[in-house]
């Protein structure tokens, strides 16, 4: 098995700070990533390597106007899906025991999309005579920002001459050194979190294109390895992480869309969205202007709907019951936003747009995360609504009681001996009754002042948390 084309795409969550967001702007800039537009073709030739064409009429039609507005539009904005992209055409490799794979790193592009959820993708392509199997292998190492466990370990990597121990250090040192200085500080929520908690098992999502051997056949078994980026075990053999001929015939009818069988297949997973083929060469390079286009916007849409509903997720898990019901009634207003703007269930006007959106739905379990979320906030306002309205309550009760003791004994027994200058004599000579009056009136009006500088201290607090939670977000 032979890919002479396989390009893939590494897609890297973060989470911005959105109150600097003309800052970061400001900062792409001066690290020459140019904000793409379409409409630029001259800017684009370098990002995608050699000889692939991009369709821009096919990427404009290809979306419903409401989202093509969000993806494609030719304005910075918070509520845009903001792309900035550079060439880099670094030549690197990567070393395991086994063997060593030569790759070329074309482009980065940084995605500032709405809610302060950022998205690096880079973009890479193997070299020729680079067979399958060392592809998924690739793609199983490099996904993989710092490798913890053992079957993650084993990979280095030398980009540019310049070797690292991990995939995050090409990130982190040699594409965009400047991004985490503009990553969310989640101290605010007074725990000791990740810089992106709710990024799942520090593992980039992958986008691939793999081309076989025209005499291979694209088998189950070929399929399922692809969709779970099994590359090569101890012996440097052909992995398969299952055994289990159902369990692998099962896995691929839920997971493999294959309305262009036999030639191509696209399997989409948890681990990454993968194009097998073993068309020829004029079929391959429509295919590939496709992968680099529609297919891009296609993930980088529906990952956005996954990350976007983990954020909300974790964030509402780390509120303070009994506290925090400005940051509940922010998270309510957020949720709305997102699916009142961004959340659609076809976000394609072609059919075969469509089918994969339910894919990735399925695979990304949108539907039952979004349900969940929307429910407990929701039930969590509720309550917290039903306790302030508890607490109020009884406020009005205790000044009720006040107020009709007051109106037995009437205030005036006492107000009038209270004239100035204040007597103490005066107050001495009090009877029973006129005490009982003189008590009720200053402790009416002790709790009616400690509920004025209550509410004020309240509203207060409100805005200037709102402030730094914004600065901080």
């Amino acid at each position: 098995m032979n890919p002479q084309a396989t390009h893939l795409i590494f897609y890297y969550p973060f989470s911005f700070r959105q109150y600097h967001f003309e800052k970061l702007q400001r900062t792409l800039k001066q690290h020459q990533y140019f904000h793409f537009q379409i409409e630029q073709s001259e800017f684009h030739e370098s990002l995608y390597g050699s000889d692939v064409v991009i369709s821009h009429d096919l990427l404009t039609q290809f979306f419903y106007p409401f989202i093509e507005e969000k993806l494609l539009n030719a304005e910075t904005s918070l509520v845009h899906f903001n792309r900035y992209s550079k060439s880099f055409s670094l030549l690197g490799e990567m070393k395991t025991k086994i063997e060593t794979i030569p790759f070329t790193i074309h482009s980065a592009d940084i995605n500032l999309c709405p809610f302060g959820i950022g998205i690096v993708a880079i973009r890479v392509q193997l070299h020729e005579l680079t067979d399958i199997t060392s592809a998924l292998s690739f793609a199983h190492y490099f996904r993989v920002l710092q490798p913890k466990i053992d079957e993650e370990l084993g990979a280095t990597y030398t980009v540019d001459g310049i070797p690292f121990e991990n995939s995050e250090q090409i990130l982190m040192k040699k594409l965009a050194p400047f991004l985490d200085k503009f990553f969310v500080d989640y101290s605010y929520l007074e725990k000791t979190i990740d810089k992106m908690p709710f990024f799942e098992d520090e593992r980039m999502y992958v986008s691939a294109f793999m081309q076989v051997d025209q005499q291979v056949e694209i088998d189950e078994e070929l399929l399922y390895r692809a969709g779970q980026l099994n590359g090569r075990d101890e012996d440097g053999k052909p992995y398969i992480s299952s055994t289990n001929e159902q369990f692998i015939k099962d896995f691929v009818t839920e997971h493999c869309y294959d309305r262009w069988a036999d030639q191509f297949y696209m399997m989409t997973t948890l681990q990454g969205h993968i194009h097998l083929t073993n068309y020829k060469e004029k079929k391959l390079a429509k295919c590939i202007s496709n992968f680099h286009s529609t297919t891009y916007y296609t993930v980088l849409i529906h990952y956005f709907y996954k990350l976007m509903l983990l954020k909300l997720a974790f964030e509402h898990s780390e509120l303070k019951f009994s506290k925090d019901k400005d940051i509940v009634e922010e998270l309510i207003e957020q949720i709305t936003k997102f699916a009142s703007r961004y959340y659609f269930s076809e976000v394609s006007v072609r059919s075969e747009g469509k089918e994969i959106t339910q894919f990735f739905r399925k695979v990304f379990q949108l539907d039952e995360k979004y349900k969940e979320i929307k429910e407990t906030l929701d039930e969590l306002y509720r309550v917290q609504e039903d306790r302030s309205a508890d607490r109020l309550n009884q406020l009005l009760f205790i000044l009720t009681v006040f107020s009709m003791i007051s109106g037995i004994y009437g205030m005036n027994l006492v107000i009038e001996k209270l004239g100035e200058p204040i007597s103490l004599s005066s107050i001495q000579g009090f009877t029973l009754f006129e005490w009982i009056a003189f008590i009720l009136m200053v402790g009416g009006l002790t709790i009616s002042i400690f509920l004025i500088f209550n509410q004020m201290y309240n509203l207060l607090s409100s805005y200037f948390n709102r402030r730094r939670r914004k600065q901080q977000q």
